[in-house]
């Protein structure tokens, strides 16, 4: 949606807020700028996140936090405890994981990454296949280049 129309939108008594998934930092500013005050404008682009808060979002409903919810959610934190350095180095360090399980490999390498972080991802419907070990090994090195310490 266009901003002027989610601003208009924002308005209504009984819409409070909008995930945004466009991953567009200038469209998610203009929405937050010209929205009524108070309307909650969450990112939905993992890769943004930290770029979406520092311009007014209140959060993020993450595909990537499917794979690593707690680096997710420390970047938010960082950023609430005004830590901006780290967590604009965590955020550079999610950035290829999150392309990687989104755009990517899309939902057979969400659900494999899922499966390689520890939680249950299975095999996805067809007509959809589950990748090859090269795609797995890719995940295993994303996953851990922002895992560890």
């Amino acid at each position: 949606m266009e901003p002027d129309l989610v601003a208009k939108l924002s308005r209504h008594p009984n819409i409070v807020g909008i995930k945004d998934s466009s991953g567009n930092i200038g469209q998610l500013s203009q929405i937050i700028y010209s929205s009524k005050k108070g309307f909650s404008v969450f990112t939905g682009s993992a890769p943004v996140l930290f770029p979406a808060l520092c311009v007014g979002a209140v959060g993020g409903v993450l595909a990537a936090a499917n794979v690593v919810p707690k680096e997710c959610v420390r970047i938010y934190t960082l950023f609430v405890d005004r830590k901006l350095e780290q967590a604009r180095a965590l955020q550079g360090r999610l950035i290829p994981l999150a392309q990687a399980v989104t755009t990517k490999h899309g939902i057979g390498g969400m659900k494999m990454a899922m499966d390689l972080a520890g939680y249950f991802g299975g095999d996805p419907r067809l007509p959809l296949k589950r990748p090859g070990p090269e795609i797995e090994a890719e995940l295993k090195g994303l996953l851990h280049q922002l895992t560890a310490p």
